[in-house]
């Protein structure tokens, strides 16, 4: 057994309580930068051709706090400036939001990374409980996944400033927002089926 593996078997051994307790209504959450640097994909250039693609080398960025139930294909996403305490406190405070309305007063819980950011306090004031994910586990996060599908269809694009960036992620958010099911089917691991 791997040390990832090791890494891995407590979320996967807590998880049935999480889910006994909150049922749908459990949360994974995570951020993802983007911005005016374009992002080259592979490419099939015709043999004996070299591949070409425009290339800008921007120094803005934004970060997508997204936080996505994967039994239900919610998903709740706010374009936030920095990955900072404050930026995740004000995610935190729109997750709140959105969640009372799909939810009411019922508890919700967020699981999230040991960033330096996702801090339990934030969470606690707000009455939303706060898992944290073990280090080095990222293939447990659902929001990865979901993540490598939003890089793919941000690839090959340029962007000359961030209201740029920002419009284009909302139309592929729209997407996700208008069929869930498509969440579902990417981010509901087997771990999460089977307890």
């Amino acid at each position: 057994m791997t040390r990832m593996q090791r890494g891995s078997e407590p979320l996967k051994k807590s998880f049935p309580t999480l889910k006994k307790r909150y049922g749908k209504r459990t949360y994974f959450e995570d951020e993802m930068r983007s911005g005016t640097r374009s992002q080259s994909k592979r490419r099939w250039p015709p043999q004996g051709h070299r591949p070409l693609c425009q290339v800008k080398l921007g120094y803005e960025f934004t970060y997508l706090y997204c936080a996505l139930a994967p039994a239900t294909g919610a998903l709740i996403a706010l374009m936030l400036p920095e990955m900072t305490r404050a930026c995740f406190e004000v995610f935190v405070d729109h997750f709140q939001k959105q969640t009372r309305q799909l939810h009411g007063h019922h508890p919700v819980v967020l699981i999230a990374d040991k960033a330096g950011s996702h801090q339990r306090e934030v969470c606690a004031q707000r009455r939303i409980a706060l898992q944290h994910l073990p280090r080095g586990c990222p293939e447990l996060n659902p929001v990865e996944r979901f993540f490598e599908e939003l890089r793919k269809e941000l690839a090959d694009h340029l962007f000359d400033n961030l209201r740029q960036v920002e419009d284009y992620l909302a139309r592929i958010l729209k997407k996700y927002w208008q069929h869930p099911e498509l969440i579902i089917k990417l981010c509901h691991y087997p771990y999460m089926r089977t307890t």
